[in-house]
């Protein structure tokens, strides 16, 4: 049950980046700020409806964060996350999503291209597979195009 329920949270999740990929485009004329802040409002409320009810005690587990982690939580969302979709939404006004979102892909890979040089985060075996995979795909896409 549980791998069935992760599957479908999976497909659900990639559909709506699909979608939200889509439709950004439509919004090229909104403000960029204005844009990313409704982004990620809406989706912090999902998550942490979702997680309450696959997770249970939140609020424990939030307090149980080491500052470490805090930091590094902090980190990801305001210069990996917070700068790369501002930058996408901004591209969005000049360029269509066909030609934005192979660079915008590869925002894993400097997420943790950072995260080594600034923490000295070693990578794992995973980590480097997903980077395998993710930079073959955005080749693939720009070979077919």
């Amino acid at each position: 049950v549980d791998n069935f329920l992760g599957l479908l949270f999976a497909s659900l999740m990639a559909l709506s980046f699909a979608f939200a990929q889509v439709f950004s485009r439509q919004l090229r004329n909104l403000d960029v700020s204005l844009t990313n802040a409704y982004t990620g409002l809406f989706g912090f409320v999902v998550l942490l409806i979702v997680s309450y009810f696959i997770e249970g005690e939140i609020i424990l587990t939030i307090q149980s964060i080491s500052l470490n982690s805090w930091l590094l939580i902090s980190y990801q969302a305001i210069v990996v996350s917070l700068g790369a979709h501002l930058l996408m939404f901004y591209l969005y006004k000049f360029y269509t999503v066909g030609q934005i979102f192979p660079s915008y892909s590869l925002f894993p890979i400097f997420g943790i291209t950072l995260s080594f040089l600034i923490f000295g985060e070693v990578p794992t075996i995973l980590f480097i597979l997903g980077g395998i995979i993710v930079i073959t795909s955005v080749f693939f896409l720009h070979k077919i195009k």
